[in-house]
């Protein structure tokens, strides 16, 4: 099964508990359920139309543009809801050199944990290896671990 419900690397997914793993699972499924059914009701409401004679009109781009935003709304409160969970159940008790404070917004401690590295790795070679090896970086940055990886791997040197 392809899981896009969420943007997570493989390194993440590895340090998901069963229950976890289980919560991902079911939002996938939610997500590739809604998909089916958006699709199947597009080809209804095609067929309806080219049997009224008024698929050319309008209608099927409204209909279709209606159907798509309802969608993406459903998908995005399902994401919503199992980042939540994520968030709150992956708490690492382990100490940090940086405040590991899971009350922020993500966008806040993406920005804690990169000034740390920076400030305290002048060597980007060093700086990604040092954040490469940080457990808690997984679980705290959530789906913007992968963003401040990729940021970090492409600042090295050689």
């Amino acid at each position: 099964m392809e899981i896009d419900i969420i943007s997570y690397t493989a390194e993440q997914f590895a340090e998901l508990g069963d229950e976890q793993i289980l919560e991902v699972q079911q939002a996938q499924l939610k997500k590739n359920r809604l998909k089916q059914r958006l699709e199947k009701d597009k080809q209804d409401e095609k067929n309806r139309l080219i049997e009224n004679g008024t698929y050319f009109s309008q209608l099927w781009d409204l209909y279709c543009a209606r159907l798509q935003d309802e969608y993406e709304q459903e998908v995005n409160a399902i994401r919503d809801a199992l980042l939540f969970y994520l968030q709150y159940s992956s708490r690492v008790n382990t100490d940090t050199l940086y405040d590991a404070n899971y009350a922020l917004a993500m966008y806040d401690r993406l920005l804690v944990v990169k000034s740390y590295y920076e400030r305290h790795y002048e060597d980007p070679n060093a700086r990604f290896e040092a954040f490469k090896k940080d457990k808690v970086a997984v679980v705290y940055l959530g789906e913007f671990y992968s963003s401040l990886y990729d940021y970090f791997q492409e600042a090295r040197v050689g």
